[in-house]
């Protein structure tokens, strides 16, 4: 189970929920937490404050529920990638019979909407908008400010890649 407090103030702070574990990077650009959900059971309504890229490291299946009664199932495979951008208040629920353990980046800082450059030959990029290109590969990129997670292990690294692999690489544009 994953739940969230949020602060007020000036200043809106994450704390590790349960299942969290790290950070496993955090400055001024990211914050990378580990969270495993366990099967069958709900977080506390919660949400998101800052876009996030999601990688995940195990197979298995989630309901995510709205308040407005929306309803959305995903389904996901090791080394699978998605977007999640900042929203509205949720529950979320591994409905699986194992646990799921996903890499969260968080990004602190909004992206240059002009920087969304084609990705480099070297990539193939599962996401590439304003804020982040991801890809698969252990190509670094020409420049720093990158995540790089080794979707066997779990690892994560900033500026550097992992030993072994398979490996994404979210880029911070």
């Amino acid at each position: 189970m994953r739940v969230f407090v949020i602060a007020s103030g000036l200043a809106t702070l994450a704390a590790l929920a349960p299942g969290q574990s790290g950070p496993l990077v955090e400055n001024q650009f990211v914050r990378v937490v580990k969270a495993t959900d366990q099967p069958h059971k709900a977080s506390a309504p919660h949400q998101h404050q800052q876009n996030r890229v999601m990688i995940y490291l195990d197979s298995g299946d989630i309901d995510l529920k709205y308040a407005d009664g929306k309803v959305e199932h995903q389904h996901w495979k090791p080394g699978d990638v998605a977007w999640s951008p900042a929203g509205g208040v949720h529950t979320s629920e591994n409905v699986s019979d194992r646990p799921i353990r996903i890499i969260e980046i968080e990004l602190r800082r909004e992206g240059d909407s002009g920087a969304a450059a084609a990705a480099p030959d070297r990539t193939h990029a599962v996401i590439d908008n304003g804020q982040v290109r991801v890809y698969k590969g252990s190509n670094p990129p020409a420049k720093d400010h990158y995540v790089a997670v080794n979707t066997s292990t779990g690892a994560a690294a900033w500026d550097h890649v992992p030993e072994g692999g398979p490996i994404v690489i979210t880029e911070i544009k």
